[in-house]
């Protein structure tokens, strides 16, 4: 990629980046998919702690998965936001939704989305703590995937579009690889 010109190079990175954010998005249908045959949309305190906890797990998988491709990585370019522009509203408020888990409570700790009121048992300092539950619904989880597939099918057709360019650096023009 040294000697690329500056098109050539945003076409090789941006290839590299919706290839790897297809990836990204596949796993996160997945772990909806998951979730749905599981019936995992509970509330904390409803069935076991275990299968909460395994809910969870999965839950944060999805958001994380799904955001991955919408985070900027310094060097690379940002995610081409025309692929988002097929999106209904209800899509872009649900993708924002998302986004904004990933960063209030699954890939960080807000404390402004958590209500905690400091007790002491037996002496021991702790509390009583409201955190945002980490679940979805059945609806949500079947928007989410809807979602999902509108955005692939979006990145397919860049990919689409970015190959011919993206294949020159590893092709000559008879379409045999070139040495490395």
């Amino acid at each position: 990629m040294k000697d690329m010109d500056p098109a050539e190079r945003n076409a090789q990175q941006t290839y590299a980046l919706l290839y790897a954010g297809q990836q990204d998005l596949s796993q996160a249908a997945f772990y909806a998919d998951h979730l749905q045959s599981k019936g995992w949309y509970l509330e904390p305190w409803e069935g076991s702690w275990q299968d909460y906890l395994h809910q969870a797990a999965y839950v944060t998988s999805m958001v994380i998965s799904y955001s991955r491709p919408f985070t900027e990585s310094r060097g690379w370019p940002k995610f081409p936001k025309r692929i988002l522009r097929v999106l209904d509203t209800e899509q872009k408020q649900l993708h924002r939704h998302l986004l904004d888990l990933r960063n209030e409570v699954y890939a960080h700790t807000d404390i402004a989305a958590r209500k905690n009121r400091p007790i002491t048992l037996g002496g021991q300092p702790s509390a009583i703590e409201v955190i945002p539950p980490l679940k979805c619904s059945a609806d949500e989880l079947m928007q989410v995937r809807i979602l999902i597939r509108d955005i692939s099918l979006e990145i397919e057709r860049k990919l689409a579009e970015l190959a011919e360019t993206v294949a020159k650096e590893h092709f000559d023009a008879d379409g045999h690889p070139k040495e490395t």
